[in-house]
Protein backbone atom coordinates (compact mmCIF):
# COMPACT_ATOMS: atom_id res chain seq x y z
CA UNK A 1 0.00 0.00 0.00
CA UNK A 2 1.62 3.64 -1.37
CA UNK A 3 0.07 6.30 1.05
CA UNK A 4 2.67 9.53 -0.19
CA UNK A 5 2.62 11.19 -3.53
CA UNK A 6 4.80 13.92 -4.36
CA UNK A 7 2.93 17.06 -5.61
CA UNK A 8 5.30 19.40 -7.28
CA UNK A 9 7.12 18.66 -10.60
CA UNK A 10 11.38 17.60 -10.44
CA UNK A 11 13.71 16.07 -8.73
CA UNK A 12 15.04 18.07 -5.30
CA UNK A 13 17.40 17.31 -2.87
CA UNK A 14 15.34 17.31 0.33
CA UNK A 15 11.79 16.79 1.09
CA UNK A 16 9.03 18.32 3.00
CA UNK A 17 6.06 16.09 3.92
CA UNK A 18 2.52 17.60 4.84
CA UNK A 19 0.13 16.14 6.63
CA UNK A 20 -3.55 16.70 6.80
CA UNK A 21 -6.17 17.44 10.05
CA UNK A 22 -9.20 14.66 10.27
CA UNK A 23 -10.72 13.63 7.08
CA UNK A 24 -8.59 15.87 4.88
CA UNK A 25 -6.10 14.56 2.11
CA UNK A 26 -2.57 15.80 0.53
CA UNK A 27 -4.40 18.09 -1.52
CA UNK A 28 -5.27 20.89 0.73
CA UNK A 29 -1.33 21.52 0.48
CA UNK A 30 -1.32 21.90 -3.33
CA UNK A 31 -0.70 25.82 -3.45
CA UNK A 32 2.42 25.67 -1.28
CA UNK A 33 4.17 24.13 -4.39
CA UNK A 34 4.03 28.04 -5.56
CA UNK A 35 6.80 29.37 -2.87
CA UNK A 36 8.87 26.51 -2.93
CA UNK A 37 12.63 26.18 -4.77
CA UNK A 38 13.47 23.70 -7.12
CA UNK A 39 15.43 22.06 -4.20
CA UNK A 40 12.53 21.17 -2.53
CA UNK A 41 10.19 18.26 -2.94
CA UNK A 42 6.49 18.71 -1.55
CA UNK A 43 5.11 14.93 -0.79
CA UNK A 44 1.67 14.00 0.81
CA UNK A 45 -0.78 11.61 1.71
CA UNK A 46 -2.73 9.98 -1.06
CA UNK A 47 -4.71 8.07 1.73
CA UNK A 48 -7.72 5.49 1.09
CA UNK A 49 -11.35 6.55 1.65
CA UNK A 50 -11.14 9.79 -0.04
CA UNK A 51 -10.42 11.79 -3.28
CA UNK A 52 -9.25 9.12 -6.01
CA UNK A 53 -9.32 6.72 -3.58
CA UNK A 54 -12.38 7.30 -1.97
CA UNK A 55 -13.79 3.31 -2.79
CA UNK A 56 -11.11 1.79 -0.86
CA UNK A 57 -10.83 0.92 2.43
CA UNK A 58 -10.02 3.52 4.91
CA UNK A 59 -6.65 3.40 7.35
CA UNK A 60 -7.66 2.63 10.70
CA UNK A 61 -4.96 1.62 12.72
CA UNK A 62 -2.66 4.48 13.97
CA UNK A 63 0.71 2.21 14.35
CA UNK A 64 -0.31 1.08 10.68
CA UNK A 65 -0.47 4.56 9.20
CA UNK A 66 3.03 5.59 10.92
CA UNK A 67 4.49 2.07 10.14
CA UNK A 68 3.72 2.59 6.20
CA UNK A 69 4.56 5.97 6.34
CA UNK A 70 7.94 5.29 7.42
CA UNK A 71 9.01 2.80 5.64
CA UNK A 72 8.03 4.83 2.20
CA UNK A 73 9.95 7.28 3.83
CA UNK A 74 12.96 5.52 4.47
CA UNK A 75 13.31 4.61 0.90
CA UNK A 76 16.55 7.51 0.18
CA UNK A 77 18.19 9.53 3.01
CA UNK A 78 17.35 13.12 1.83
CA UNK A 79 16.96 15.34 4.21
CA UNK A 80 13.09 15.44 5.64
CA UNK A 81 11.05 17.86 7.21
CA UNK A 82 7.22 17.14 8.57
CA UNK A 83 4.42 19.56 8.65
CA UNK A 84 0.83 18.42 10.26
CA UNK A 85 -2.35 20.37 11.25
CA UNK A 86 -4.55 19.41 13.76
CA UNK A 87 -4.64 14.83 13.94
CA UNK A 88 -1.73 15.34 10.98
CA UNK A 89 0.37 16.94 14.32
CA UNK A 90 -0.35 13.83 16.21
CA UNK A 91 0.61 11.53 12.55
CA UNK A 92 4.08 13.78 12.63
CA UNK A 93 4.77 13.44 15.84
CA UNK A 94 4.98 9.68 15.76
CA UNK A 95 6.01 9.69 12.11
CA UNK A 96 9.24 11.70 13.54
CA UNK A 97 9.79 9.09 16.36
CA UNK A 98 9.78 6.22 14.05
CA UNK A 99 12.20 7.78 11.84
CA UNK A 100 14.40 9.09 14.72
CA UNK A 101 14.99 5.09 15.30
CA UNK A 102 16.99 4.39 12.30
CA UNK A 103 19.68 6.09 10.37
CA UNK A 104 18.14 9.48 9.10
CA UNK A 105 15.99 11.13 11.72
CA UNK A 106 13.99 14.40 10.35
CA UNK A 107 15.43 17.62 9.99
CA UNK A 108 13.22 19.71 11.61
CA UNK A 109 9.35 18.92 13.00
CA UNK A 110 6.18 21.37 12.74
CA UNK A 111 3.23 20.95 14.20
CA UNK A 112 -0.03 23.39 13.89
CA UNK A 113 -3.31 23.27 15.45
CA UNK A 114 -2.70 20.47 18.44
CA UNK A 115 -1.25 20.71 22.06
CA UNK A 116 1.66 18.75 23.42
CA UNK A 117 0.96 15.12 22.99
CA UNK A 118 1.49 14.73 26.76
CA UNK A 119 -0.89 17.30 27.29
CA UNK A 120 -4.03 15.40 25.71
CA UNK A 121 -6.66 13.90 27.97
CA UNK A 122 -8.53 10.99 27.16
CA UNK A 123 -11.06 11.62 24.95
CA UNK A 124 -14.46 9.55 23.81
CA UNK A 125 -14.87 8.56 20.65
CA UNK A 126 -16.96 10.70 18.78
CA UNK A 127 -20.39 10.08 17.11
CA UNK A 128 -21.24 11.01 13.07
CA UNK A 129 -23.16 13.75 14.24
CA UNK A 130 -20.32 15.35 16.38
CA UNK A 131 -17.42 14.39 13.87
CA UNK A 132 -20.10 16.20 11.35
CA UNK A 133 -20.61 18.89 14.30
CA UNK A 134 -16.93 19.44 14.87
CA UNK A 135 -16.61 19.72 10.79
CA UNK A 136 -18.64 22.88 10.68
CA UNK A 137 -17.63 24.54 13.88
CA UNK A 138 -14.26 24.30 12.02
CA UNK A 139 -15.39 25.85 8.76
CA UNK A 140 -13.97 22.70 7.10
CA UNK A 141 -15.89 22.67 4.20
CA UNK A 142 -19.12 24.72 2.87
CA UNK A 143 -22.27 24.42 4.04
CA UNK A 144 -23.64 22.78 1.43
CA UNK A 145 -21.33 19.60 2.04
CA UNK A 146 -23.97 18.76 5.21
CA UNK A 147 -26.70 18.99 3.11
CA UNK A 148 -25.74 16.17 0.60
CA UNK A 149 -26.50 12.78 2.33
CA UNK A 150 -24.99 11.03 -0.21
CA UNK A 151 -21.75 12.72 -0.17
CA UNK A 152 -21.74 12.39 3.61
CA UNK A 153 -22.35 8.18 3.06
CA UNK A 154 -18.81 8.03 0.87
CA UNK A 155 -16.59 10.54 3.21
CA UNK A 156 -17.69 9.05 5.94
CA UNK A 157 -15.83 6.34 6.45
CA UNK A 158 -12.66 8.17 6.39
CA UNK A 159 -13.95 10.90 8.51
CA UNK A 160 -14.17 8.00 11.47
CA UNK A 161 -11.40 6.41 11.04
CA UNK A 162 -9.14 9.72 11.24
CA UNK A 163 -11.72 10.75 14.56
CA UNK A 164 -10.86 7.27 15.92
CA UNK A 165 -7.32 7.39 15.12
CA UNK A 166 -7.16 11.21 16.93
CA UNK A 167 -9.03 10.61 20.04
CA UNK A 168 -7.62 6.84 20.87
CA UNK A 169 -4.31 8.65 20.76
CA UNK A 170 -2.84 7.89 23.65
CA UNK A 171 0.79 9.32 24.58
CA UNK A 172 3.60 7.20 25.63
CA UNK A 173 7.09 8.39 26.74
CA UNK A 174 9.88 7.92 24.71
CA UNK A 175 13.21 9.59 23.65
CA UNK A 176 13.35 13.06 22.60
CA UNK A 177 13.82 13.68 19.35
CA UNK A 178 16.70 15.73 17.89
CA UNK A 179 15.42 17.52 15.81
CA UNK A 180 14.04 21.04 16.38
CA UNK A 181 9.69 21.66 16.68
CA UNK A 182 8.49 24.42 15.82
CA UNK A 183 4.67 24.86 17.23
CA UNK A 184 1.38 27.03 15.08
CA UNK A 185 -1.51 27.90 16.36
CA UNK A 186 -4.38 30.03 15.64
CA UNK A 187 -4.64 32.92 18.03
CA UNK A 188 -8.77 31.93 18.99
CA UNK A 189 -8.28 28.57 18.75
CA UNK A 190 -9.78 27.85 22.19
CA UNK A 191 -8.84 24.35 22.23
CA UNK A 192 -5.06 24.82 21.50
CA UNK A 193 -3.74 27.77 23.78
CA UNK A 194 -0.53 29.24 23.66
CA UNK A 195 1.12 27.44 26.73
CA UNK A 196 -0.14 23.79 24.75
CA UNK A 197 2.21 24.79 22.28
CA UNK A 198 4.71 25.79 24.61
CA UNK A 199 4.37 22.18 26.09
CA UNK A 200 5.95 20.87 22.36
CA UNK A 201 9.52 22.25 24.10
CA UNK A 202 9.00 18.81 26.04
CA UNK A 203 9.60 16.54 22.61
CA UNK A 204 12.95 17.78 21.56
CA UNK A 205 16.40 18.18 23.04
CA UNK A 206 16.27 21.45 20.48
CA UNK A 207 13.41 22.53 22.12
CA UNK A 208 10.22 24.49 20.59
CA UNK A 209 9.38 27.41 18.97
CA UNK A 210 6.25 28.70 18.44
CA UNK A 211 4.41 31.21 16.11
CA UNK A 212 0.52 31.76 16.13
CA UNK A 213 -2.09 33.71 13.35
CA UNK A 214 -5.06 35.25 14.24
CA UNK A 215 -7.71 32.78 13.02
CA UNK A 216 -9.33 29.87 14.82
CA UNK A 217 -8.44 26.42 14.17
CA UNK A 218 -7.75 25.89 10.87
CA UNK A 219 -6.23 29.38 10.61
CA UNK A 220 -3.64 28.12 8.26
CA UNK A 221 -6.29 28.08 5.30
CA UNK A 222 -6.99 31.77 5.63
CA UNK A 223 -3.15 32.42 6.25
CA UNK A 224 -2.07 30.16 3.93
CA UNK A 225 1.09 31.76 1.96
CA UNK A 226 2.39 33.07 5.19
CA UNK A 227 2.08 29.63 6.83
CA UNK A 228 3.55 28.06 3.62
CA UNK A 229 6.43 30.33 3.68
CA UNK A 230 7.14 30.14 7.73
CA UNK A 231 7.39 26.25 7.71
CA UNK A 232 9.11 26.31 4.30
CA UNK A 233 12.13 28.74 6.18
CA UNK A 234 11.57 26.08 9.41
CA UNK A 235 12.80 23.40 6.62
CA UNK A 236 15.63 25.63 4.87
CA UNK A 237 17.19 27.06 7.80
CA UNK A 238 20.93 25.53 8.44
CA UNK A 239 20.57 23.05 11.44
CA UNK A 240 21.35 24.70 14.68
CA UNK A 241 19.58 27.55 13.19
Amino acid sequence: MTLLRQLNAGVGTSRLVCLPYAGGNGTIYESWTKWLSPEVELWAPDLPAREQRMLEAPVEDMELLVGTLADELRSDDRPTTLFGHSFGALVAFELSRRLQQGPHPVRCLAVSGMTAPRTLPDRPVPTDAEILASLRSHGVAPEEFFRQPELLELVMPGLRADYRMAMGYRYRRGPKLSAPVFALGGTDDAAVPAEGLAAWAEESDDGCRTRMWQGGHMYLLDQVEEVAGFVIACHQQPIGG
